[in-house]
């Protein structure tokens, strides 16, 4: 892990000193624009469509000559895996990152699957081995986030410098391995991201906040999911919490009108393409079951908010619809109305609310099957109405489909 760090840090700082280099080329290019209009007759005008065919030519070149390299000296080529970092994009493709960065990937999914099932013996052993050398892997999965991400360059701000589609896989694969590191709950774990030295909170903060440009721009998809698995992080490290520390922590870098307009701005985008999808088509039952769907992943935030509003009253009035600015109320009433809370007893007699979204087919649950429910469930052992309600769930599940489909067959129905 700490190899493919060293690698990361090598890779970014030569890719940002390009960056910046190219970005003094085209300030200096934009000083020069006065002498180049003067000599506009007598100089060959480039257009944009040819500026981007020379830059698929530069590119395919230099791909074929990285490829005759590697062939004509393949030792070279994988220098990096020895622990070496190699010199940024010496020996590889734009964005294409080395083995030793590669290979982590199914690494945190091993790790995450350890961890899996709220196993709270692996999860402590992944933070302390109770040897002469320990190593805090949840630490580590940590600052390995953060270096990815590009924070330790300074650009903390600058995500889309370092977020593109040849990495964004090994993101979401970290933020999913640190969130089972947590869940469960295992408040060790959650107290060691919380309170690391790193920008790790900052990053997962900034993953949901930020647009994530130009990715963003050609697959939005992708950057729901990092913003979907960022929130749901977050949710982890308070999971169960009954103190107010990591609440905090993560509202102390997080500034609550920010976090309201992602919640508005998902939801529209939900709006958006409900309205441009095919009437024929059944679209309200695929965004239910696509997690990262824009109005699912402003579910995800807006009930992160409402964790948070508990410890900050100015996020708690931005909540209620109406209460700031008119504009996105409609966002904040509907994700209101589809979120629901029960309260459980844990092992050590602790009582704690769970906050989860409910989804849009209850919606067509009948007042009769309610009260049938209510009134005939069996409570005749302490326990025994939890089991012989979820023998109840699934004949609910189809007659909720069932009314679904009358009602959306209702003009054929009237036909008759």
């Amino acid at each position: 892990m700490k190899v493919a760090q060293l690698e990361i840090k090598a890779t970014v700082s030569v890719n940002t000193s390009d960056l910046g280099n190219r970005k003094r080329d085209d300030e200096g290019g934009d000083k020069e624009a006065p002498t180049r209009r003067k000599a506009r007759d007598s100089a060959v005008v480039m257009t944009e469509d040819v500026k981007e065919q020379l830059l698929e030519a530069s590119s395919a070149t230099k791909k074929a000559f990285n490829s005759y390299r590697r062939d004509a000296d393949p030792e070279e080529h994988f220098s990096s895996a020895d622990g070496h970092p190699s010199s940024g994009d010496k020996s590889q493709d734009d964005g294409e990152m080395s083995f030793v960065i590669v290979i982590m990937q199914p690494i945190l999914r091993f790790l995450q699957l350890l961890c899996e099932n709220h196993n709270r013996d692996l999860q402590n052993f992944l933070r302390c081995q109770n040897n002469k050398n320990n190593y805090n892997l949840v630490c580590e999965t940590l600052q390995f986030l953060d270096c990815i991400c590009g924070s330790t360059t300074g650009g903390l701000g600058l995500l889309g410098l370092y977020i593109n589609e040849k990495n964004v896989a090994l993101i979401n694969q970290t933020l999913e391995s640190l969130t089972e590191y947590c869940q469960g709950p295992c408040h060790e774990n959650q107290n060691c991201i919380a309170t690391h030295e790193s920008n790790g909170i900052d990053i997962i903060i900034a993953l949901i906040l930020n647009d994530i440009n130009p990715l963003g721009k050609k697959r939005m998809d992708l950057v729901l999911e990092l913003k979907n698995n960022a929130s749901k992080l977050l949710l982890a490290i308070m999971e169960s919490r009954h103190d107010s520390e990591n609440a905090e922590r993560i509202l102390y870098n997080m500034r609550p009108k920010e976090l309201v307009e992602v919640i508005k701005k998902a939801y529209l985008q939900g709006e958006l393409e409900f309205e441009d999808a095919a009437p024929d088509e059944d679209s309200g039952d695929e965004e239910e079951h696509d997690a990262a769907s824009p109005r699912n992943v402003g579910h995800n935030i807006y009930i992160l908010a409402h964790q948070l509003a508990r410890h900050n009253k100015e996020l708690s009035v931005m909540l209620r619809p109406g209460a700031a600015s008119s504009d996105g109320d409609e966002a904040l009433e509907f994700y209101a109305n589809h979120t629901a809370q029960i309260e459980i007893v844990r092992q050590d007699r602790t009582m704690e609310e769970i906050v989860f979204p409910v989804p849009n087919i209850c919606e067509f649950l009948t007042s009769e099957s309610k009260l049938r429910v209510y009134y005939t469930t069996e409570r005749d052992e302490q326990g025994s109405k939890i089991n012989d309600f979820f023998l109840r769930a699934e004949d609910m599940y189809n007659e909720m489909n069932w009314q679904k489909k009358l009602r959306g067959d209702r003009p054929r129905v009237h036909c008759f």
